[in-house]
């Protein structure tokens, strides 16, 4: 698996996205998936030498944070239907800012807790235990049974503070790639919407002739039978 991980050609973002929500694994899969559009799992899973029950269970967990998406469809000579599979990576930047984000706020929690609580370890380092549940084991470590000394945490408060300040500086930089990929969805939709407008634009004069058109054959057809009366009147 090293040396295949090293031929990979996806780039770093993809490869801490996909091993941070799904695991090193899968990185062979999308990889695969890389700059190829309607791929079958049948494909996927003999190209890659893998069984098909593996191949799709890597799918699914891809599919659950939309990093691959898929269509289904029927095979006319088997019958059965078959799934053809895309990597989108336009969701990569969004989902690095997630994962970049949500790392910052468990360090946030974890350094509010060092400096609100009070924390005793053991002499041999077998336990790290809050003062509460130091009270509950009479300050006595639960493997070895040594009493326990209570802790100066400050060089942890140190390095977390320190891993905040980076993990600051990256979801900066990795915000404005989430803010193109969202604004390139946000174009797409609005092209959309205006050749749709268009179209309607285009069939609604023809719908109001159509409809005029009706209009006059019916009064035309309700004076018919008044001409004819004036006709005989006449004669």
């Amino acid at each position: 698996m090293n040396t295949e991980l090293k031929t990979l050609q996806l780039d770093e973002n993809a490869k801490m996205v996909v091993t941070e929500l799904v695991g090193q694994h899968a990185l062979i899969v999308v990889d695969f998936l890389k700059d190829k559009e309607k791929i079958s799992e049948f494909i996927i899973a003999e190209e890659l030498d893998m069984e098909i029950n593996n191949t799709r269970n890597i799918l699914y967990k891809l599919l659950e944070h939309n990093i691959v998406s898929f269509i289904r469809r029927k095979d006319r000579i088997k019958g059965w239907y078959i799934c053809y599979w895309d990597f989108n990576p336009s969701m990569v930047p969004h989902l690095k800012y997630k994962i970049l984000l949500e790392k910052q706020n468990k360090l946030k929690e974890r350094l509010n807790a060092e400096t609100c609580g009070q924390y005793y370890i053991c002499t041999h380092a077998c336990s790290r235990m809050t003062f509460e549940d130091a009270v509950e084991q009479n300050f006595k470590c639960t493997e070895c049974g040594t009493i326990m000394q209570e802790q100066d945490n400050t060089r942890t408060k140190e390095f977390l503070v320190q891993r905040i300040a980076e993990l600051d500086k990256e979801i900066k930089r990795a915000t404005p790639e989430r803010k193109i990929a969202y604004e390139e969805e946000i174009v797409v939709k609005i092209i959309k919407e205006t050749v749709s407008k268009q179209k309607s634009a285009v069939k609604t004069p023809v719908k109001k002739a159509v409809a005029k058109k009706s209009a006059i054959k019916k009064v035309v057809a309700k004076k018919a039978p008044v001409k004819k009366v004036i006709a005989k009147k006449k004669r």
